[in-house]
């Protein structure tokens, strides 16, 4: 009977050291009050964004300082991190042994005892022994895994800051565009308010007005079309940076360069496709996932061999004390395990096709960065070409109409071609522009500037001071 006392004292101070279950509800709505109520110029963030880049200027916020903050307010940022620190607690539950656990048992004899004790206890170990390298393969799996979480982490961080970058770009090319719509509509309504005055001193025809009139008409639905792409950029932007469209109403954004042409002129495209193959986050995760897949091969490899159980005891048999020694080998006539290693093999294939696949597509989005800055360039060379033939034009035609050799009419057409010319201008340096950022994404160069320091998305930014 003491046994049996102590094994149930036993179990009661091993249940006592378990976790309790601590409930912990969503509150949704405090989150939904929180994103109203987040500001780009808030004091915390700005001094946290002056840590990783420039301090605000005059000129308004830089695409890098748009990126940090996007990396600080994003949702999908943290929740990378969350599943990177479950990937790391895993490792710790792979590593584990089997427990060790305990048996007990209690007999009375109703007859028979002839004067013995009626009492027979029986107190028992149970001890698994793993074989054949199970434990290894389990922990080189879950080290994959987190290997896999933590590039997945360093891919999100990439892609927010990525694609900050490009909306702050598309807010800068809408607002050149729509300044120089609104300077050609200013040159086309002088040139129908001339022609008016000629049409007046019947010097121009009526076709001639009208067709000016339909002009201005167009003109005028291209400056409400850029005006409202530049609302649209600029919400668009703010929802990359993590932000309500009114908090972005009175921010600023500075004009935004790439490089990115000329950087793939520099080096060449050879050694961009190395720099995308060592850079671009993508790489390090199919890698991983091929790991972890390698690691189920081996796991399940591991598995043809039995594990085996150990049952030490001792039995208070009537008086009598005896040592028991209890073995056993569970799935014994499942030793070839050959469908689970064959359905293992199977994904390891496919995760090193991923692998390749994802090689190619890195090659090919460089690839066509490279052939669309080429493309951008040459329309950019005939566009500079034409702008400078209107400045010419204009010059000529002011130059002839200061002499009095012809009315302002002809002047103001030719400074109506030149806002035109500059239009065909602005397209080909947004088209330019595109294709440089492009190719720095397409290189991994996220970070902008050469030798700058980012935040590392593993760490908390609430650490850094950031609400």
């Amino acid at each position: 009977m003491r046994g049996a006392g102590l094994a149930c004292v036993l179990a009661t101070g091993l249940l006592g050291a378990c976790a309790r279950y601590q409930p912990q509800p969503i509150d949704a709505p405090a989150h939904v009050r929180e994103y109203r109520g987040r500001r780009l110029d808030d004091s915390a963030l700005v001094a946290w964004v002056g840590r990783w880049a420039a301090a605000i200027s005059p000129r308004g916020w830089t695409d890098r300082q748009l990126a940090v903050a996007a990396l600080a307010l994003r949702a999908e940022v943290p929740r990378a991190r969350a599943e990177w620190r479950a990937a790391r607690a895993g490792e710790r539950t792979a590593g584990g042994r089997p427990q060790p656990g305990a048996s007990a048992a209690v007999e009375r004899a109703v007859s028979g005892s002839e004067g013995q004790s009626p009492w027979v206890v029986a107190l028992g170990a149970l001890l698994t022994l793993e074989l054949g390298g199970k434990r290894s393969a389990r922990l080189q799996q879950a080290r994959a895994r987190t290997a896999a979480a933590e590039a997945e982490l360093a891919a999100t961080a990439w892609r927010v800051a990525r694609d900050t970058r490009r909306a702050a770009l598309r807010v800068t090319l809408a607002e050149a565009e729509r300044a120089g719509v609104t300077r050609e509509l200013s040159a086309i309504a002088n040139v129908q308010a001339l022609e008016e005055l000629r049409f007046g001193e019947a010097a121009v025809t009526a076709s001639e007005v009208a067709r000016t009139g339909s002009e201005v008409a167009e003109v005028r639905g291209a400056v409400a079309t850029t005006e409202g792409e530049w609302i649209e950029a600029r919400a668009r932007l703010a929802a990359e940076v993590g932000l309500p469209p009114r908090a972005f109403d009175s921010i600023e954004v500075a004009p935004v360069e790439s490089a990115g042409c000329e950087r793939l002129d520099a080096l060449g495209l050879d050694s961009l496709q190395v720099l995308a193959l060592t850079m671009r986050p993508e790489i390090p995760r199919a890698l991983a996932e091929y790991a972890a897949a390698e690691a189920e091969v081996k796991l399940q490899v591991a598995r043809q061999y039995p594990d085996l159980d150990a049952g030490p005891g001792f039995i208070w048999d009537q008086g009598v004390h005896r040592w028991t020694l209890a073995l056993a080998a569970p799935g014994l006539l499942a030793f070839r395990n050959r469908g689970p290693i064959t359905v293992a093999a199977a994904a390891r294939a496919a995760a090193a096709a991923r692998v390749v696949e994802t090689q190619d597509t890195i090659l090919s989005d460089l690839a066509l960065a490279g052939e669309s800055c080429r493309g951008a360039r040459i329309e950019q060379v005939a566009a500079d070409s034409q702008v400078a033939a209107a400045g010419r034009g204009v010059a000529r035609a002011r130059a002839a109409y200061e002499r009095g050799e012809t009315s302002r009419l002809d002047a103001a057409l030719a400074e109506l071609a030149m806002a035109r010319a500059e239009r065909a201008r602005r397209e080909t340096a947004r088209r330019v522009a595109l294709a440089g950022l492009a190719v720095e994404a397409a290189a991994g160069e996220w970070r902008g500037e050469d030798g700058a320091r980012w935040p590392d998305p593993r760490e908390e930014s609430g650490e850094e001071g950031v609400p």
